[in-house]
């Protein structure tokens, strides 16, 4: 008889959110788990960024609270305090998870864990059996070979939410999410930064003309962006370190430090034979599934970054989801259609479905509707009026195909696009409904009645 119904190896928002999950539908669980509860994201990833993110927000808004009738004198950055609120966010966060474990009986086993079979764990020496397996391992930074990390100058994100003081002069490699967050959070802070990106523009997932407009914002902010651009050599000393960086122009840089944010790798090492000849399993230690997160062998699943597909926290959660109902006797597939997701950058970029250039790559007649932030009375109120929101649909049938929104609270407004398409709404379906006024939310409805050529806020098309 095996020891567990299900077992889960891993504890970040994939992991944990599987266990609970299995536990809730009836089932004996445990989970592995070597270092802490809630992964990368709530210890080294998510959930400390944004903390940093809202004091950067904040100091920000203190540096021009005269424009809003306060007079703040001499705010100064307390790099310590902090760390030390970034540290109390993430213990009450790890702490909620621990309680949720107990509460539902989940057994949490602290160690390593090797898998050689599809029904057995080995950890640090003891063998755990079990009917299910969800393997949920996440992933770690990508190192470059010509700047590998040595966690003082050259470091990865992990290392970034350490500092105890912010360097004048910073090159960040990858102009992705990561990226992209730490330029707004060590600008903000009064660091000299320079982004450098390979492909032609920035958040290269996101629909290009969104990601153009905040690389305009950025550069407006004294952010220095190289898209188009590669790290081709790279001298370390000790006063300093000399980037050259190669794209439509040449240039060398000198930076104090450097933020390596080139992608990440899957953590599958712990799969061993003769399992691991039995999953299909990519260069990058990518874990193949299908939509039900089975890998092929009966009874094994994955999900999260392991998979080397959404590499999203929400995303792993979900996967989670689907994977400890099937583990459990249900049958539930994943629908990525529906998958939001949202740099927090200043201001946030957030999306869900496809780009507009996605869409036609696909072969759908493409319709835009689009409308700026600078037309909404309530982003103005709170002084953000830049950005915009940019809704695309099938010109045949005005069925909802993506939403992409610049702009502030981005984050929050894309839920309600994601609403709508998993209810299959049509672009006029979002165009008549009542949005509460004045709300930053309204741009969506502007979008959406702009698609027809009818936004109320927006001036006659010639």
């Amino acid at each position: 008889m095996a020891d567990y119904d299900v077992v889960v190896i891993g504890a970040g928002p994939g992991g944990y959110v599987s266990a609970i999950r299995s536990a809730q539908r009836g089932a004996k669980t445990a989970v592995v788990e070597k270092k802490y509860l809630g992964g990368v994201c709530l210890n080294i990833g998510c959930i400390p960024t944004k903390t940093l993110l809202n004091t950067a927000g904040l100091y920000r808004k203190f540096k021009k609270a005269d424009e809003f009738g306060i007079h703040v004198d001499n705010a100064q950055l307390d790099l310590n305090q902090l760390k030390q609120r970034k540290n109390k966010v993430i213990s009450l966060n790890t702490g909620g998870i621990e309680r949720l474990f107990k509460s539902y009986h989940i057994d949490w086993i602290k160690g390593e864990a090797t898998i050689h079979q599809p029904n057995e764990v080995t950890v640090d020496g003891k063998r755990i059996t079990s009917k299910n397996l969800i393997i949920a391992t996440g992933g770690r930074p990508i190192e470059l070979p010509i700047l590998p990390f040595d966690k003082k100058r050259i470091i990865d994100s992990s290392q970034a939410l350490e500092l105890t003081e912010i360097p004048k002069r910073i090159g960040i490699i990858g102009a992705g999410a990561i990226g992209c967050e730490f330029s707004c959070i060590w600008n903000s802070f009064g660091a000299e930064i320079h982004l450098i990106e390979m492909l032609p523009h920035i958040l290269p997932k996101e629909d290009e003309e969104l990601a153009k407009r905040l690389e305009s914002i950025f550069k407006k902010e004294g952010i220095q962006v190289y898209t188009g651009s590669k790290l081709k050599e790279a001298k370390i000393k000790d006063t300093d370190i000399t980037l050259s960086i190669e794209g439509s122009k040449n240039v060398e840089i000198s930076v104090d430090l450097v933020l390596v944010c080139v992608g990440m790798k899957c953590n599958s090492d712990c799969i061993q034979e003769p399992l691991r000849s039995a999953l299909k399993i990519n260069k990058k230690g990518g874990i193949t599934v299908n939509e039900k997160m089975e890998t092929g062998v009966p009874g094994v699943y994955a999900i999260g970054d392991v998979i080397d597909r959404t590499w999203l926290a929400h995303g792993a959660s979900n996967e989670g989801i689907v994977a400890s109902t099937n583990a459990t006797g249900g049958n539930k597939r994943m629908d990525y259609r529906i998958l939001p997701a949202c740099t927090f950058t200043f201001p946030e970029l957030a999306s869900v479905g496809l780009s507009e250039a996605k869409a036609k790559e696909q072969g759908y007649p493409v319709k835009t509707g689009k409308f700026l932030f600078s037309a909404n009375g309530r982003a103005h109120a709170i002084g953000e009026p830049e950005g915009m929101l940019k809704i695309v649909g099938d010109a045949r049938t005005d069925e909802i195909l993506g939403v992409h929104i610049l702009g502030p609270e981005a984050g929050e407004m894309i839920a309600t696009a994601s609403v709508a398409m998993k209810l299959e709404s049509t672009v006029e379906e979002l165009a008549e409904t009542i949005f509460t006024h004045p709300t930053l939310s309204e741009v969506l409805m502007e979008a959406s009645e702009d698609y027809y050529g009818m936004s109320i806020h927006s001036p006659a098309k010639k």
